[in-house]
């Protein structure tokens, strides 16, 4: 069997009509005199950029420029379960009970299990293993196959990462073999809790604890946190085991695509700098492999690099691959599941490509619904992704496993897909996620077509041509006198930028384009000479510029960056957008 959506138009063809599509500009609502006056100290663009991220006093300024460990990060313990968890970890040493950490097969998921794993074994769990389900023979979370084996392995305590907040079942099961369970999660709360000894998760309504958006691994850095404070603690270097675990804390928060704000924003700072001289022979070799070097990594090089080879253990083959890279006990080792992680990512990248030019698309539907039963289960969110980076819409694409679909869905950054997707819960087996992005089982294959015209009817009503037109979000309009190295300082206290603080984007307007210049292989880059002598370059841009012309006035939407080349630094604007101005050119 073989299900594929209607076919109406080809991945080519859209993808042309793309090329020549407008983006929408939208420039963010200037600040008033008035707030500008409150604050005469600071850059009128850097308060811009402070006031379009919601900090409008003093102290929300402080803490986001200022970000201070010691400070900012919250008491453990303000976690309603925290000290019942913290109680029966050291009750399971004490009793030299057997152990098994549950994680999820994503880099949020390893570098959570890695954590645990750790600390775990340094604080005195002898009896220890970490289990990470298959993504394609058991699914997400818990299972009740791996409770069964838990049972025959006589384990004692199930501690969840990542995990475990949706499996009511299983943890029934759990129970039911006098196994305990302790749940440490990030994900929405479901209608019903399970019934675990504990359950760690900021997310759900009962928590007073002060930030919501922690990644699994940050989640479980809490319970870290929580053990390492507890009297039963008897480590010498308390804070120097907490805060050498922030490398992998740093690169699971940034991978999941967490906010990087609040209590995430401290965590992946002060993780930055320690991944920079991470002491985690697989970092180091993971680095190496990835044509990074350790010093200068940054946010981008975590999402981009780092983190999509660990997700490809996952996808392709297994997670404990990922596993088995953190845990390394030797550089020789570690090199060696670099080099295979690497190797993954490469097939990861063909498949990922193969089945998203597969896949054709009716350009009517507001929401993308993509179905055949020969596409592997661990490139659906990838392959959902780059569909609504192309055509700027919601998508969920479906395989066929066993007598069920599994599903992947991604979103634009306007759009609740999660909500949207909840009020179809007659159709599903299982269903998770959050806002951007959700997995769900439906129930048998027989309800495909009834699922796919129900959403694509409901969108057809919800989505407008506003929320699926593709955007590009402008912070702050400036003048080429604007920017120096004065600026560019102020915006390094940005960083790291990523999900709910993006690298600014800056609009320059009515500036004359004085020279195009073709660079790189096959001239498909160009640099930009406007006036003033200022040179811009423009990535992948030989499809757009064949449109202008020397001596035309053009509005310009760049990022400030820097520029380091034989020894020279120097600034560079890296062109996002480009179209030429309303007002008539002076040639």
């Amino acid at each position: 069997m073989r299900l594929l959506p209607e076919l109406i138009q080809t991945y080519q063809e859209f993808i042309n009509k793309q090329k020549i599509m407008q983006k929408i500009w939208e420039v963010s609502h200037l600040i008033s005199k008035s707030f500008q006056d409150k604050f005469p100290e600071i850059n009128p663009i850097i308060l811009q950029l402070l006031a379009n991220r919601g900090f409008k006093t003093q102290k929300k300024i402080d803490e986001f420029l200022q970000p201070d460990y010691s400070q900012d990060v919250h008491d453990p313990f303000l976690l309603k379960d925290m000290k019942k968890a913290v109680r029966r970890i050291y009750q399971a040493i004490k009793n030299n009970e057997k152990v098994v950490i549950c994680g999820d097969y994503d880099t949020d998921g390893v570098t959570s299990s890695t954590v645990l794993f750790e600390v775990f074994k340094k604080i005195g769990v002898k009896n220890l293993q970490v289990y990470i389900p298959d993504r394609e023979k058991d699914g997400y979370g818990l299972n009740k196959k791996a409770i069964k084996d838990f049972l025959k392995q006589k384990m004692d305590l199930i501690v969840t990462c990542d995990c475990g907040v949706s499996n009511i079942e299983e943890i029934d099961l759990a129970n039911k073999s006098n196994i305990d369970v302790i749940v440490t999660d990030h994900h929405r709360e479901p209608p019903k809790l399970p019934n675990s000894l504990a359950i760690i998760n900021p997310q759900l309504s009962r928590e007073k604890y002060p930030f919501k958006f922690l990644a699994g691994v940050g989640v479980a850095f809490k319970l870290i946190q929580g053990l390492l404070k507890d009297k039963e603690c008897s480590l010498s270097d308390k804070e120097a085991t907490e805060k050498w675990l922030l490398d992998l804390v740093a690169l699971g928060t940034i991978a999941d695509f967490m906010p990087l704000l609040g209590e995430n924003r401290v965590l992946s700072k002060y993780g930055l700098v320690v991944l920079n001289k991470t002491r985690n022979l697989g970092l180091k070799s993971l680095i190496k492999v990835s044509s990074l070097e350790t010093g200068s990594l940054d946010a981008g090089n975590v999402g981009y690099q780092l983190s999509p080879r660990i997700n490809a253990a996952g996808r392709i083959n297994h997670a404990t691959d990922a596993l088995g890279l953190f845990l390394s006990v030797s550089q020789d080792e570690a090199d060696e599941h670099a080099r295979h992680l690497n190797s993954l990512n490469t097939q990861r990248q063909k498949i990922t490509e193969k089945v998203f030019k597969s896949i054709k698309v009716n350009e009517k539907d507001k929401i993308i619904v993509a179905l055949d039963e020969d596409w592997p289960g661990g490139v659906l969110g990838l392959v959902a992704n780059k569909l609504v980076n192309a055509f700027s819409r919601p998508a969920i694409v479906l395989r066929k496993e066993g007598k069920n679909l599994t599903g992947s869905g991604r979103s634009t950054e306007e759009f609740d897909l999660f909500s949207f997707l909840k009020e179809q819960s007659k159709y599903f087996e299982g269903f998770g996620g959050h806002r951007g992005a959700v997995g769900f089982t439906l129930k048998g294959t027989d309800c495909f077509n009834d699922f796919k015209q129900s959403i694509l009817k409901k969108a057809e009503k919800v989505l407008d041509s506003d929320m699926i037109a593709p955007k590009l979000f402008i912070e702050s309009e400036i003048s080429p006198d604007d920017i120096n190295w004065s600026l560019y300082e102020e915006l390094i206290k940005f960083e790291p930028f990523g999900c709910e603080n993006s690298q600014p984007n800056f609009l320059i307007k009515n500036v004359v384009l004085e020279k195009i210049q073709a660079v790189g292989k096959n001239d498909k880059h160009y640099r930009l000479f406007i006036e003033g002598g200022r040179k811009m370059i423009y990535f992948n841009s030989a499809s757009v510029m064949i449109n202008f012309k020397s001596g035309e006035k053009i509005d310009i939407v760049f990022n400030l960056e820097v520029n380091q080349w034989n020894g020279t630094r120097e600034l560079q604007m890296k062109v996002i957008d480009i179209k030429k101005s309303k007002i008539k050119n002076k040639i």
